[in-house]
């Protein structure tokens, strides 16, 4: 029996890299996507299967979930990799909460959706066969730790590292295997997206806002450009080859972290590093320091 996995966000990025390692490996690929040029480029790739679908839409998500239970009948679905993902980055004065909305509905309510709705096929393959399904939720370490202009971002990887976690004991009880793996920072379309919509952002400021952030969002663009051509950071297909790992190993761990920069900020600096040195870190990195007092003390977080 060919086993087959359902992959969101197929269509760049990690998402992309997994279909074809996937693909590649003997897997059937249900792949998503929205544009249907981005569909026929999918179509065109043995052993993947084209699944158009916004994963905000709950008719798309139900109208899936029949066309992959036509195709994979009574062997059911393997494993869910849900990998979409988007992020949105402004100053937290002037952030607009229409974009944090779908920030949060695509990062924490598409994941829970999908898992519950593609559950009852998940069900079928663990009752024909002794490797049980899984389903992979996609995190960042920024779901361990706080930086400026990406609040919604922020809030959605420290949602879904609780939803995940939620998920692994009530899915455990369906002998449903749930994973969640921090890629750390990858060479992917959305480091750019990200700081051109942090930039983008000081179109609607006031003059004020603009000559307050317009030099730090400036920096912050840098870093996006550092990153992306710095041999520090992974490629998407080496994280690809991470999750396939996942994926393949009987067992997997609920918590892995696919890159030295997720290792270093989940296992150390979110767990270890004091409170004052995170804040002294974060307004070095981000150049935030500006001689004001408010700006150079630390305050604590108080206990709630």
């Amino acid at each position: 029996m060919k086993k087959s996995i359902l992959v969101t966000g197929a269509t760049s990025g990690i998402g992309r890299a997994a279909t074809e390692l996937f693909a590649s490996r003997g897997y059937l690929v249900f792949a998503t996507y929205r544009k249907m040029e981005d569909g026929e480029a999918l179509g065109s790739m043995v052993n993947v299967h084209p699944l158009r679908m916004d994963v905000t839409n709950a008719e798309d998500v139900t109208r899936a979930v029949s066309e992959v239970a036509a195709r994979v009948g009574s062997d059911g679905l393997y494993a869910v990799l849900n990998n979409a993902g988007i992020a949105y980055a402004a100053p937290f004065e002037f952030a607009d909460e229409e974009r944090g909305r779908e920030v949060m509905e695509v990062n924490v309510m598409a994941p829970f959706r999908i898992a519950q709705k593609f559950l009852p096929l998940l069900k079928l393959h663990n009752a024909k066969n002794d490797v049980k399904a899984r389903i992979v939720n996609i995190s960042s370490w920024a779901g361990a730790l706080g930086q400026p202009f990406i609040p919604f971002y922020n809030a959605s990887k420290f949602a879904i590292t609780g939803l995940t976690e939620s998920m692994f004991y009530d899915l455990g009880l369906l002998d449903v295997h749930v994973v969640l793996a921090s890629p750390g920072t990858t060479k992917t379309p959305l480091l750019g997206k990200t700081t051109r919509a942090g930039t983008e952002s000081l179109d609607h400021m006031t003059p004020e806002g603009r000559a307050r952030y317009q030099p730090l969002l400036d920096h912050y663009a840098t870093l996006s450009v550092e990153y992306g051509s710095s041999p520090l950071f992974q490629t998407p297909e080496q994280a690809a080859k991470k999750l396939l790992r996942i994926v393949d190993t009987k067992r997997p761990r609920f918590k892995y972290d696919l890159s030295t920069d997720a290792c270093v900020v989940n296992r150390f600096i979110a767990r270890f590093v004091p409170w004052t040195l995170k804040v002294a870190m974060n307004r070095s990195m981000f150049r935030l320091s500006n001689g004001k007092a408010g700006m150079l003390s630390a305050p604590r977080p108080s206990a709630q």
